[in-house]
This record gives C-alpha cells, structure tokens and sequence, in this order.
C-alpha cells in the first residue's frame, strides 16, 4: 500500500499552526528543513520542518491520515469494512485490534470527509431533489431517531444528512412504559419540533443552490410547515406515500439510499444485535457512506438502458464536481485541519461530536 505521507516529505502543503499566514496554504517556501525523526513505524524516518514565520515545528506525517496513530495502513480496510456491512467488533477482530482503534479511526475518517467535502460540493443543483426521512434508534429503542435525507433525483447525489431525535411512540408493555417515563422524568423529552427545524436547515441550505428546481418529499406535516416558513427559491410537490416506490417515483433515490443503509450497514438490518450506541456514531458512519457513494462509487453497479453512463460514472460526476471515480488515497491522502475550512454551526456540531440532547455522554 502507498503511505500516504510519502508526497508531503519535500513539500508541506500548509503550516499546522492555525494562527500562522500560511495555514492555508501557499505556492511560497514558507519552511526550512530541521532535521529527521526516527519512529518504529512506517515510514520509520520523518522528515521534520520548522515554519519561517511562526517558527512551528512539524514533520512529514503530520499531513497523513496516520498522524499519531499507533498502528498505521488500517484505515483503508475499515471504511471498507464498515460500509459493506460489518460491525465494528468484527472488524476489530478481524484486524486483530481493539475495538476502539476502529471507532477512532471510523470517528477520524468522517471529520476529514466533512473537510473534503466542504471543498468539493456543488456550487449550484441543476436537478431536482428528493427528501425523506429513515427512522431508526441509538442505543436503545426507548430513544429512536429520524435522519433527514436528501438525494439528487438523477445524480443520486446525497446533498445533505441531519439527525432529528425522536419520542418513542406506538405500542409498549407495561414494563416498557414505566422504563420510558423513568427515563423522560430524568432526560426529560426529546423536543417535538425537531423533524421540523432540521427540514428548514436542509432547506435553506438547498434552495440557493438549486432555485427554481423541485423539491419532492412525501406528505409529512413537518415537510410542509417548514416549506412555508420562509420563502424557499424552489417548488415544492408532496407525493402520497401509499404510492408504490418504483423507479417512476420521484421519491424512487430516497428509497434505494435507505435500501443501501439496510444493507450495508449491520446496525440498521432488521432484527439486528448490532446498533449504534450514540448519535455521533449513526451520523459518523452516514457521513461516511455519503463520500463513499458520492465520490468512491458508480452511480449503478450493472448497466443501465436509460442511463448509459450510470455504471462508469459516480453521483460527483454527474453533478459536476469530479471527473472520475476517486479512490481511497484521492479523497483521504491529504489531513487537513477544521480550521482551514469555513464551517456552519451543525458542522461543528458534528467535528466535536456535541448533540444538545444526547442521553448519553459522548466521547469527543
């Protein structure tokens, strides 16, 4: 396998310090070599450099996806693994690592791919778009969750997944309910309207971008109220969903993303033993298998009649954002820090791993 570090040894693209002029990179000498450092781990010898400016400290690895990591070339597999429906103690054991490692490693490659993406995101939609939700839960079914999608209607595209807390509803045992209020009466409840504010956050984000374009969701109330509380650049068409979701749908790509979270995700098969324990696990590994499925992937695996180019080219292609189907070390070669990019709020959120009403302590 290539270490990825092995291109930044004469060339440091940035400086790491984040108050540094060239933190963001330049195409000036801003360095000077100081020397080597050994280590027990490829590549065993570090070049190190020193800042002409703020007089940092760095080395070659300090640019690579495998910066202080104790074992090195894992992270490849894990991804790999992880989307294709193994959990993360099968992973470990098949590695023959801890679990942890796998988490962290997992946790680290979603916070890079938010930064990648930032960086290589549409600039403008020129298609329509389709929106739904896929309900499942965290660490127990007393907290389940809904994860707002939206996806390219031809592109296939995902532009966007947010994370609403739910209230356990339906019916329960007795034993069930007294668990549940024990629980509302030391959490309190998850608030009612978050279905709602995380739609107007997918929406405002989308209705610059594809003005004039359709937006096509299903006849959830919250869909609507939130269409109608600001003025939204694009059109609005609800469609009802007792109708059968083939691929004349327009609702068709909300429903094959959720057929490939059931599939390639062990957490989210039915009648599983394995889930994720918190929210940021959930959204990590969605994050995830957003870059995967955008950039890593054909559109279709197997030819398609109405779409010839549906098995050679990924959703980033047809959007306009790539120009081939990019590998592992393309879109992971490079670490790059959250302070070179302009986040919003619900990405930083999700970089420090805080979620307002999580139940449980969240590890950052």
């Amino acid at each position: 396998m290539t270490n990825f570090v092995d291109q930044f040894d004469l060339i440091p693209p940035y400086c790491p310090n984040p108050r540094c002029s060239f933190h963001f990179g330049t195409n000036e000498k801003f360095y000077v070599k100081n020397g080597f450092a050994t280590t027990d781990k490829p590549p065993f010898r570090n070049q190190r450099f020193k800042c002409a400016e703020c007089k940092i400290q760095f080395s070659s690895n300090t640019f690579g996806l495998d910066f202080r990591k104790r074992v090195t070339e894992l992270s490849e597999k894990i991804l790999h693994y992880a989307l294709n429906g193994m959990s993360n103690n099968s992973i470990a054991r098949l590695l023959k690592v801890s679990e942890g490692t796998v988490r962290d490693r997992i946790k680290d490659m979603a916070r890079q791919s938010v930064i990648f993406e930032k960086e290589n995101y549409p600039v403008n939609i020129r298609e329509d778009v389709a929106y739904d939700g896929f309900e499942t839960f965290t660490r127990s079914q007393f907290s389940p969750c809904y994860v707002n999608t939206a996806v390219g209607s031809h592109s296939m595209f995902i532009y966007h997944n947010t994370f609403s807390p739910l209230n356990r509803k339906g019916r329960m045992t007795n034993e069930q309910k007294i668990k549940n209020q024990e629980l509302i009466k030391k959490h309190g409840l998850y608030p009612q309207s978050s279905v709602y504010e995380e739609t107007i956050y997918v929406m405002r984000n989308l209705s610059a971008l594809a003005a004039g374009r359709t937006l096509f969701t299903d006849e959830h109330k919250s869909y609507m109220r939130a269409y109608r509380s600001f003025n939204c650049l694009m059109d609005l068409k609800t469609i009802s969903s007792k109708k059968r979701r083939d691929s004349s749908n327009p609702l068709f790509p909300i429903n094959r993303l959720h057929s490939l979270y059931r599939h390639y995700f062990s957490s989210q098969q039915r009648e599983t033993i394995s889930f994720q324990k918190h929210e940021a696990a959930l959204i990590e590994k969605l994050q995830l298998m957003k870059i995967y499925r955008n950039f890593m992937n054909s559109k279709f695996v197997k030819k398609n009649k109405f779409d010839p180019n549906a098995h050679e080219w990924s959703p980033a292609m047809y959007v306009g954002v790539a120009d081939k189907i990019m590998t592992f070390e393309e879109v992971f070669r490079l670490r790059k820090l959250k302070t070179q990019v302009k986040l919003d709020k619900k990405e930083i959120e999700f970089m420090n791993r805080t979620y307002q009403f999580s139940r449980q302590k969240i590890v950052a």
